[in-house]
């Protein structure tokens, strides 16, 4: 399931077939190419190539999550890991990965906006909502839920009732 390579001077010399079914393009057509016919802008394949040879020469390896424009001009999101064939001498070669996590990240956004509506239901209620944990402390309160019982969002989440039954509202 991962693309593999290996490029020198982020020209692509050899590339496996996951590489092509990726990005759309035949073996003949990537290898003797820039890197840069797989990012979608040069600002894109110029800040993969700082941030992952810093990594590099600091790690040993550079990891980064990227996009690659497939030949059809899809996007897709990619995993892409480096490694040097020789960690004193770059100019050898770079062997990369590239895994295709296009799904996950849809999955993340679409998670990220659900979440966002959920809070923006319980904000917007009238009715007092809470969440708590297995052991009752409060997870999430509605301003309704804060005038019921008259802490702030701040002072009950972390908190369990018998917490706070020792304080006076309105604070700690």
């Amino acid at each position: 399931p991962v693309g593999i390579g290996l490029v020198v001077d982020r020209v692509m010399l050899r590339v496996n077939d996951r590489i092509c079914e990726m990005v759309g393009y035949t073996r003949e057509e990537l290898v003797g190419r820039s890197a840069r016919v797989l990012y979608p802008d040069e600002a894109e394949f110029l800040r993969v190539g700082a941030e992952k040879y810093e990594r590099i020469m600091q790690l040993g390896t550079g990891t980064i999550v990227t996009r690659w424009v497939r030949k059809d001009g899809t996007l897709i999101d990619v995993l892409l890991s480096s490694t040097p064939l020789d960690p004193q001498d770059l100019d050898a070669g770079v062997t990369f990965t590239a895994l295709d996590i296009t799904d996950r990240k849809l999955a993340e956004r679409k998670l990220i906006e659900s979440e966002a509506r959920f809070r923006a239901v319980i904000e917007a209620a009238e009715d007092s909502i809470f969440i708590k944990s297995r052991d009752l402390r409060y997870l999430l309160v509605n301003p309704s839920m804060e005038c019921l019982l008259g802490f702030t969002a701040a002072e009950l989440i972390g908190k369990t009732d018998v917490e706070l039954s020792g304080t006076e509202a309105g604070g700690p």
